[in-house]
């Protein structure tokens, strides 16, 4: 599947679910306020789409800040490696994420490479080799320079309705969860969708039934999608990894996390010579 399908699947629903929120709330409005919500948004959309306001984007949409002079210091190892590959200042821009104790860096935008407070730490300690980091930044970095998340700011903007109505329903869901049978509803909704459309069709009311299954179809599909362009988003980067001489640090941090089925494909992917493990049998 090209990944521009792939993205578009994914990204799509919210997108047009902001869209259609926007237009409620515009409506809503005085006839003020609803031009500046329109031709604001429209404009910085425009400003993003042309790559402008980037850094702000990331503080923003991603709670991000310009990385620092001592934490370029802390990892200057691994940002040699990465200058080497092409992957490393000032083709792209050091964001740190706060707060965030994970080991991780995420790829964002045209410039743009936010790692966690975690990955920082993790190298001041001496737990994480700097030739690790270094694949670990890089991994997000290859997506940066080959263009997979050259669009995420404007879509991370225009998508903002969708993921606070998301963040809401996730929150209510964590309830929901605690109540008996709920988890069994939702699992059959597709019954409740049914019979809805049904009456729709009954009613004469075709465009409710076709809103309806639509509905029905996207909440099933949605997460799939979405699935599937995080794969892709991994297999890609683990490619850019490949590409900067990195995968034997990259496996080498991978084979510290737990060994999901995940965890697996990927170490196949950066060890293909790797030799099989022996076979296990009984002895008699």
């Amino acid at each position: 599947m090209p990944r521009w399908v792939a993205k578009s699947l994914a990204l799509g629903p919210g997108l047009i679910i902001s869209t259609a929120v926007t237009s409620m709330v515009g409506a809503a409005l005085p006839p003020v306020g609803g031009a500046v919500l329109f031709f604001g948004g429209l404009l910085t959309a425009l400003l993003l789409v042309l790559g402008a306001g980037e850094p702000l984007a990331a503080r923003v949409l991603l709670i991000s800040r310009p990385a620092r002079d001592h934490e370029l210091e802390l990892v200057a190892g691994a940002l040699t490696l990465m200058c080497r590959a092409g992957l490393g200042p000032p083709l792209v821009r050091l964001h740190v994420r706060a707060g965030e104790h994970s080991i991780g860096a995420a790829a964002f935008g045209r410039r743009t490479v936010v790692v966690s407070q975690g990955l920082l730490e993790a190298v001041e300690d001496g737990s994480l080799p700097q030739d690790q980091a270094a694949a670990v930044m890089a991994h997000a970095a290859g997506l940066v320079r080959t263009g997979w998340v050259r669009h995420d700011p404007v879509l991370g903007f225009w998508s903002l309705p969708w993921q606070m109505l998301r963040a809401v329903g996730q929150a209510v869901a964590g309830v929901g969860r605690r109540l008996p049978l709920t988890s069994t509803v939702w699992r059959l909704r597709a019954v409740v969708i049914l019979i809805a459309v049904v009456q729709a069709m009954q009613a004469r009311q075709v465009w409710l039934a076709v809103t309806i299954a639509g509905i029905g179809a996207v909440s099933y599909g949605m997460p799939v999608w979405e699935r599937k362009w995080q794969r892709m988003l991994r297999l890609g980067g683990d490619d850019a990894v490949r590409e900067a001489s990195l995968a034997v640090p990259m496996a080498a941090f991978l084979r510290r996390c737990p060994r999901t089925p995940t965890v697996r494909e990927r170490l196949r992917g950066l060890e293909p010579d790797a030799p099989s493990s022996r076979p296990v049998g009984l002895v008699r």
